[in-house]
């Protein structure tokens, strides 16, 4: 599988990958895609009701269509990755191939508790959004630390920043012109 500009955008929900992914698209004239919303447009239905209707696995077997799906076309895209996708060995096998550059977004969890609460609801922090998150993080650090190409602590940082950083780490200065070849 050949390599095309592909940014992917690992992390906790909350860490940003969303609102900094769309800047890093935006910044890099980039397509931007979130593997939540391509579940979401493909299932006819919002993450919340995939979850309630259909349970986890079901979502989680729509969650690596959508990323193989993604993968495989050869536009230039910033990937946000859905925080649980990568706990499936296939995505992290997949990513790994398709993408130039994975950094992981991270942030300590009170400020994910924070940002979380502000956007849509999610389902897996129904009850307790704390206990959820640190259960989450203890899960998936390890698996965050051994896919990402880079590690960026989003919590005292603005978008503005994390975007010049990840361009910075990923060298993506010349992107432009690796899209036009």
């Amino acid at each position: 599988m050949a390599k095309t500009v592909m940014i992917v955008l690992i992390g906790l929900m909350g860490s940003g990958k969303t609102t900094v992914g769309k800047a890093l698209a935006k910044k890099l004239n980039l397509d931007f895609q979130d593997s939540d919303d391509a579940v979401e447009k493909t299932a006819k239905s919002s993450v919340r009701e995939i979850f309630a209707n259909q349970g986890e696995a079901v979502f989680r077997k729509l969650e690596s269509q959508a990323l193989a799906d993604i993968c495989s076309r050869s536009s230039a895209v910033v990937l946000a990755v859905a925080g649980g996708a990568i706990v499936a060995e296939d995505n992290r096998e997949l990513l790994r191939k398709s993408a130039q550059c994975i950094v992981w977004l991270d942030a300590p969890t009170p400020t994910l508790v924070l940002r979380t609460g502000r956007g849509k609801h999610r389902p897996l922090l129904d009850g307790d959004p704390v206990g959820s998150l640190n259960k989450m993080r203890q899960d998936r650090e390890p698996l965050y630390q051994q896919l990402a190409t880079h590690h960026l602590v989003t919590q005292s940082l603005s978008v503005k920043a994390v975007v010049e950083q990840i361009i910075s780490a990923c060298q993506l200065y010349d992107v432009d012109e690796a899209t036009k070849k």
